[in-house]
């Protein structure tokens, strides 16, 4: 699955890039599993070591820690799962997100009532 997804991705960069063979890459960021490894792998490649590589990796930074591109990945991904006919994997995805995002809010909320004291000075008056 994870090939035709990525085949999905590429095929409105090849139709953009269609005319012009030459058009390089300065730097891009991947992540990757690999079948037996439990953890994400993350492979940052540049053209070149120079400014223009270099700000190449600031602007993918830069897109990676906005909260648009989680939006956009998982836009990315349901169309790409319902043009396959695959809505129970996509349904298994939605809903790891929302468990993934109520345990974070819970962990939040735990952890700013640690803050707070067992008693309240305005209680012992």
């Amino acid at each position: 699955m994870f090939f035709n997804l990525f085949k999905f991705f590429q095929k409105n960069e090849e139709s953009n890039h269609a005319d012009s063979e030459k058009t390089e890459v300065l730097a891009s960021v991947s992540y990757l599993i690999y079948k037996n490894a439990p953890s994400v792998s993350i492979d940052i490649e540049m053209s070149d070591y120079d400014e223009e590589s270099a700000s190449a990796v600031c602007k993918i930074l830069d897109v990676l820690s906005q909260d648009v591109a989680f939006a956009e990945t998982i836009n990315m991904i349901q169309t790409a799962l319902i043009n396959d006919k695959q809505e129970d994997l996509l349904i298994k995805i939605f809903t790891h997100i929302s468990e993934s995002s109520r345990d974070k809010i819970l962990t939040i909320k735990q952890d700013s009532k640690k803050d707070e004291p067992c008693i309240k000075p305005s209680d012992m008056l």
